[in-house]
């Protein structure tokens, strides 16, 4: 089997893609040290899990709504651009939900914060095909995806560790508000710190294939050609939502695990997926990007049907599988997608890509909290396969030339 990432890999990686990575690292640090450390700076304000619960919808909830406007603004005003403001206004946010004690005021700062999120992390697609040629492609995209999910293990390490370091600076509990206010303020900083790389303009890629798509002037896509692209996200949205908001339940509640060992699982997983997310070249050399794409979809099937045995270890490789085929998948669809997209509409193609993802997502994971409550997750993992086969087939049909490259 050829390796998954060489020297030679890495050596021919431009330097523009190498400024791109690292913004993703250190917003990715910034996003994990958030994603651990947010629901306990509420706790310590005296709110509980139905806060936490509402201010997560508040934030998807601004994603979905904003998702196709942030997606034209990003093409009028350019990926690098629309970065630098996003994260701008994301610090913005941050600031204030720090400030802030009363449920409107986070509320309120929580929409501005993903909102924000949501245009940085959408630009980044049309940015690295803008400074990319094809036949590099896949490589940065997986590499951009690995980086950001392996920042992940990292990210949970210091994040568990800024509270006690802040309370003893601040000479305060370690789960006293203050300490996780300062833990949190680094969120700001890092934030600050991955515009760095993208505040120098970025050279651009150019290059004109029979499609004229990379022409700085291309005929535009029709909004249903765009939401044809985007139709494949739909579904992994689905099997992601059915799935994944309850992994840990799904461990603790069928192997009796304790939090301890359910998370040394989640670990594990976390870890495949940024494995995964390096597979793509290969693949894409051996079968093509679109084949690619849609097999490794489909072959996550496999990992999701280990899941429904009655044995730990075969449901802990089952959703390793699982984590280690999407996550090689989704960085191709989307260079796939930005092949297939004049340039003046990827920023619309990426929105479009994170709208429909993020609406199957929240529709399949309201339906599986009720749906496990009746029967459990025997038929959870029944829907989350069928979804990826839908979203597998809608890449393996799409009307494209049946390249390799």
């Amino acid at each position: 089997m050829a390796p998954i990432v060489t020297s030679a890999h890495v050596a021919r990686i431009s330097p523009p893609v190498w400024r791109i990575l690292l913004h993703s690292v250190l917003f990715g640090l910034a996003l994990n040290i958030a994603d651990l450390l947010f629901n306990f700076y509420l706790v310590s304000l005296g709110y509980g899990p139905d806060t936490a619960g509402l201010l997560s919808t508040v934030s998807r909830g601004a994603g979905m709504l904003f998702g196709v406007p942030l997606g034209l603004l990003i093409d009028r005003v350019g990926a690098q651009r629309a970065i630098i403001a996003a994260l701008a206004t994301y610090c913005f946010g941050w600031i204030f939900m720090l400030q802030a004690t009363a449920l409107w005021a986070l509320i309120g700062a929580q929409f501005v914060i993903g909102a924000s999120f949501l245009m940085a992390t959408m630009a980044v697609t049309p940015l690295l095909a803008s400074v990319t040629f094809d036949r590099e492609r896949t490589n940065a995209f997986g590499l951009n995806a690995s980086a950001t999910l392996m920042i992940g293990l990292v990210g949970s390490i210091l994040g568990g560790m800024l509270p006690t370091l802040a309370a003893g600076f601040l000479g305060v509990g370690p789960q006293e508000t203050a300490a996780y206010r300062l833990a949190l303020s680094v969120v700001i900083g890092l934030s600050l710190l991955a515009m760095l790389p993208l505040l120098r303009p970025l050279p651009l890629a150019r290059e004109r294939h029979e499609s004229g798509l990379d022409a700085p002037i291309a005929p535009p896509l029709p909004l249903r050609r765009l939401l044809r692209f985007a139709l494949a996200g739909l579904f992994l949205g689905i099997g992601g939502g059915m799935i994944l908001p309850f992994q840990n339940l799904f461990f603790r509640t069928q192997f009796g695990l304790n939090d301890a060992a359910v998370g040394v699982v989640l670990a594990v997983v976390a870890l495949g997926m940024g494995i995964g997310a390096l597979l793509g070249p290969p693949v894409t050399k051996r079968i093509g990007l679109r084949r690619g794409a849609a097999l490794l979809r489909m072959w996550a099937i496999a990992g999701m049907l280990m899941m429904l045995a009655p044995a730990l270890l075969f449901a802990v490789v089952g959703f390793f599988l699982r984590g280690l085929f999407i996550s090689a998948s989704f960085p191709m669809n989307d260079a796939l997608v930005m092949r297939y997209t004049p340039i003046n509409q990827r920023g619309m193609a990426a929105s479009l890509l994170n709208v429909l993802w993020a609406g199957g997502w929240a529709l399949a994971a309201v339906i599986s909290g009720f749906i496990q409550v009746q029967w459990g997750f025997t038929p959870i993992i029944i829907l989350t396969v069928l979804a990826y086969l839908l979203s597998g087939v809608t890449i393996l049909t799409l009307r494209i030339p049946d390249e390799d490259g």
